[in-house]
């Protein structure tokens, strides 16, 4: 086995997350200061939560998967895609048999 890799691929935003952020964020902001303070950081706390609400829904949405790669006896590599992390490490002995990875 030439390697096992985990990939983590960041979830996509659907904008809730960042309405709900900007919100909170705006009620937060409105308990600051007063007049023109106050509104200042009105929209600052709105901003800075949707922002954050953005990164968060996005950092909910993230998977995970792990690639193992076999090199095979003729040179060639194969991946084969697990969505747990799987059993082997790199330098084990295996074949490859209908996509699955198997003890040689």
């Amino acid at each position: 086995m030439s390697s096992v890799q985990a990939i983590e691929k960041k979830g996509e935003g659907s904008g809730a997350g960042a309405v709900v952020g900007g919100i909170l964020g705006g009620v937060l902001g409105h308990q600051v200061g007063s007049g023109r303070g106050n509104t200042a950081a009105t929209v600052v706390g709105a901003l800075g939560g949707a922002l954050a609400g953005n990164e968060i829904e996005k950092n909910r949405n993230t998977t995970s998967h792990w690639e193992v790669r076999v090199r095979l006896e003729d040179g060639t590599h194969r991946t084969v895609r697990f969505d747990q992390q799987p059993s082997w490490r790199s330098g084990d002995r295996v074949r490859v048999e209908n996509g699955r990875i198997v003890p040689r």
